[in-house]
């Protein structure tokens, strides 16, 4: 296993300041969340020299990215020309940072099976123009009218027509939680043959509220046990840096049988 944090846990700071400050903090591998209109969005109508700047910046102090994609107006469920345009911007975003995985949301259609088949040719056409050692990772969102992408057999579906191994998911325990508090660890499970990685947060199962690991009532223990041996990235998506260094740290110190002390962050 790898662990990440993403920016969203510095969600009031501009892109490039919430980067700089995490690499601060020691972390070698960030999520760079794309939302936010005094956050991530920033980065759509930076140019390339700005972008460099952020580059340089992970390749000299050794860290990788990835990149969660805008919510707002990108919608492969139903590709319309906002969707076309926001790709545009965010390829050429994905190919200066060189990072090593592209996250996005389905989005939403009247028509739950018409969207997948539109986010699974989107997505073909995604990887076509990425860079090849770029994956591609859906993830799994709450509830809400015409959503698409809601459960893991969705995202399953969608990973199948792309028939990519380059594909894969994002399970996103908080989101999977309030869909599916009492079928949770059933639910997750349904996800491992196509894991990539997990964005970690907590919450009581009503909304999404990005805790630490403890604080909400999401049954960790178990899931984390089944995923010790497997190579998967852990993302800590949480609304405080503080949240997710202590999250990280719980795994570890608990870490279901095997400590990893020498990767904490100090």
């Amino acid at each position: 296993m790898s662990y990440s944090i993403s920016t969203y846990t510095l969600f009031t700071l501009p892109i490039e300041a919430a980067v700089e400050a995490l690499i601060l903090k020691g972390w070698k591998s960030i999520e760079i969340m794309g939302e936010g209109r005094s956050h991530g969005r920033l980065l759509l109508d930076m140019d390339r020299t700005q972008l460099e700047k952020i580059a340089r910046l992970g390749k000299d102090n050794g860290v990788s990215f990835g990149f969660h994609l805008p919510i707002v107006g990108f919608n492969p469920a139903k590709v319309d020309e906002e969707t076309e345009h926001i790709w545009e911007k965010c390829l050429f975003i994905a190919e200066m940072l060189e990072v090593e995985y592209v996250l996005f949301h389905l989005g939403s259609n009247p028509s739950v099976s018409d969207g997948l088949e539109s986010a699974a040719n989107f997505s073909k056409k995604m990887l076509r123009e990425l860079p090849e050692k770029t994956k591609l990772v859906v993830e799994n969102v709450p509830y809400a009218k015409k959503a698409v992408g809601t459960s893991i057999d969705e995202l399953n579906k969608v990973i199948e027509m792309i028939d990519n191994p380059r594909a894969g998911i994002m399970l996103d325990t908080g989101h999977c939680y309030m869909n599916e508090q009492a079928r949770f660890l059933g639910e997750c499970t349904k996800a491992f043959p196509h894991l990539y990685g997990l964005h970690i947060n907590d919450n009581h199962g009503v909304s999404d509220e990005h805790l630490q690991i403890g604080e909400g009532t999401i049954p960790f223990g178990p899931l984390l046990f089944a995923l010790e041996d497997r190579s998967v990235k852990y993302v800590f998506e949480t609304n405080t840096v503080e949240r997710a260094e202590n999250s990280m740290n719980l795994v570890k110190i608990n870490n279901w049988g095997k400590p990893d002390v020498e990767n904490s962050i100090k």
